[in-house]
């Protein structure tokens, strides 16, 4: 932005209220995209759409929005959830789903059995470094690493 730009407000597009940005200068000279994080909300940004009369320049450039969080909660029935296959469900469904998934893999980690851990405290040698036998016991190939549970 330059001194010639009138400075504006960032408001909520759904309620209006006003939303200040994290650790950003709205009349630097170089304000960029980059450089624009909406604090307590969300930018929404279009290159455009095919179907729309509204806004699709063709050209690269964007037109955003921002919407308050609040505004996102309690309108979040009009929203769409695409996962990575580029699926489509509505977001409160989606978030439902997820949830769940989170909930089963938490119970899962905790029922299982904890990992078979020696009991006895390993043999060292005059150096104090573990001696290793071959009674140890060690992981077979259908058991998981500890690092993966």
């Amino acid at each position: 932005m330059n001194d010639t730009t009138a400075p504006f407000e960032l408001t909520c597009l759904i309620c209006g209220k006003t939303i200040s940005l994290i650790e950003a200068d709205l009349f630097a000279q170089d304000l960029t995209d980059r450089s624009f994080l909406p604090n307590g909300a969300m930018e929404l940004c279009s290159y455009g759409h095919y179907g729309t009369t509204f806004f699709d320049p063709c050209d690269g450039t964007q037109v955003a929005a921002l919407i308050c969080d609040e505004c996102m909660e309690e309108h979040s029935n009009r929203l769409l959830y695409i996962d990575k296959q580029r699926y489509l469900k509505p977001y409160n469904a989606a978030m439902r789903e997820l949830e769940e998934q989170r909930k089963v893999k938490q119970d899962e980690r905790e029922v299982a059995p904890a990992p078979h851990l020696p009991t006895e405290e390993p043999q060292v040698d005059e150096d104090g470094y573990p001696i290793i036998s071959e009674e140890l016991p060690r992981a077979t190939s259908s058991e998981k690493p500890l690092a993966d549970n």
